[in-house]
């Protein structure tokens, strides 16, 4: 043994502190993302995120699209026909009134059938409009209400004036000239507010039934980032194509094509039912009624014996008016007819003014194909076939823009689930290489 103290045994332990990496990251989420294969996860969810989006938004606009379509063929378009309807069968019915005294006493059972179908047209026309417009359209709401009004006053007015007529008392073209004064200064301008209220709905929802751009340029940003991960991916795993980005762009691609193509034809059939259908039609409509008022002045003019210088006036007015509307809308037929009935009605003037009342009675009353009702009926028929004409083409221009997008709102969302499904696809193989 040795001589002093032996030294003592020392213990040495382990540091556990050397076994980490001091540099190292306590955060392995960001660890993952960092890496390739988070960042191909990342891109995944973001592409399908994307295509998914793209999908829905085209889906949801087109539908809205579709759904205001629908709206204007089945709602609004036929509210504006009711409110049509009892702007002309009220000047209608004002016009047979007033024509039915030119025979005296009794007047003519067609005339009086005439009559009775314009104002049960009116009525009918009433009662679609009052059921289809909504309690809180005031603008719709307040001329159906005064139309209710009037239109009863009116009826009574004209049943004194027919009473007093049969009698053989002069006092019934007074009445007459009241209820006429009745119809053109408060009826027919509250028919004519109804109307344009709700042709003027026709014509918004025409025009907003075009194919927004969002739903498009979405698609084609999606596209866009689509060929930018597939370059990325190309760079990444040294392959050239990825069959589920390419499929996924394809199906987008096919989605922005289906949606400028169905765009396209639903804006332009919307267009030409506007352009060709509702405006023409609009003035076709006013000018009818123009024929209806001056037909109606015309007789009472001639009831009164010439004595009243105001329904002379009126006459002028509307047949110029009428004039200037035919010089647009160019109606076949409808503007020679109106010059020969002004012909016509200025003989009735003449003779009129010779003292020849019975002889310009005949003028206005016989059917002879010179005298004023030929050249009125013309002219009416003439333009009651163009607002009908141009009904059908407003109603088959608004069915062409439903139908180019019947199918597109499902068929948008269903291009958005494949795209989706064709990038999970495609990318999952690249990310089960790093396992």
């Amino acid at each position: 043994m040795h001589g002093g103290e032996l030294s003592p045994h020392r213990t040495r332990t382990l540091d556990e502190s050397l076994l980490t990496d001091p540099e190292g990251s306590d955060r392995p989420f960001v660890e993952f993302l960092t890496a390739t294969p988070g960042r191909m996860a990342m891109l995944a969810i973001i592409l399908v995120t994307a295509v998914l989006a793209a999908g829905l938004i085209a889906s949801t606009t087109i539908a809205d699209r579709r759904d205001r379509l629908n709206a204007l063929r089945s709602y609004t378009e036929p509210l504006a026909d009711a409110a049509q309807q009892i702007y002309g069968a009220l000047s209608i019915a004002n016009t047979e009134a007033t024509t039915g005294f030119l025979s005296g006493g009794i007047e003519p059972h067609d005339v009086r059938d005439r009559y009775d179908a314009a104002i049960g047209q009116a009525t009918a026309g009433l009662i679609i409009a009052s059921n289809g417009v909504s309690p809180n359209d005031v603008r719709s709401l307040t001329p159906l209400t005064d139309l209710n009004n009037q239109l009863a006053v009116y009826g009574d007015m004209i049943a004194t004036a027919r009473a007093n007529n049969r009698a053989g008392r002069p006092v019934g073209v007074a009445y007459l000239g009241e209820a006429s004064a009745l119809m053109q200064r408060d009826i027919l301008p509250s028919a004519e507010r109804l109307y344009r209220t709700q042709a003027d709905a026709v014509m918004s929802s025409e025009r907003s039934a075009g194919m927004s751009p969002v739903a498009i340029v979405g698609c084609l940003l999606v596209l866009a980032l689509l060929v930018v991960a597939q370059v990325y991916l190309t760079r990444r795993s040294h392959r050239r194509l990825n069959p589920g980005l390419v499929l996924a762009s394809v199906l987008i691609a096919v989605l922005v094509g289906w949606l400028s193509v169905a765009g396209l034809v639903s804006s332009r059939a919307a267009a030409g039912a506007r352009t060709e259908g509702a405006e023409p039609q609009g003035m076709a409509v006013t000018a009818r009624t123009l024929a209806e008022q001056a037909r109606a002045d015309e007789i009472l003019g001639l009831l009164k014996r010439g004595s009243d210088p105001q329904s002379e006036t009126n006459f002028e007015a509307r047949t110029a008016q009428l004039s200037q509307i035919l010089d647009r809308a160019e109606v076949d037929g409808a503007a020679d007819a109106l010059g020969a009935w002004v012909r016509s009605h200025d003989d009735i003037r003449r003779r009129l003014a010779a003292g020849n009342y019975l002889g310009a009675v005949a003028v206005a009353r016989d059917p002879g194909p010179q005298y004023s009702t030929a050249q009125f009926i013309r002219l009416d028929t003439a333009l009651r076939d163009e607002i009908n004409r141009r009904r059908d083409r407003q109603r088959d221009g608004i069915a062409h823009a439903y139908g180019a997008l019947n199918v597109l709102a499902p068929g948008a969302a269903g291009i958005g689930v494949a795209a989706a499904l064709a990038v999970a696809a495609g990318i999952w193989p690249r990310l089960s290489e790093y396992q």
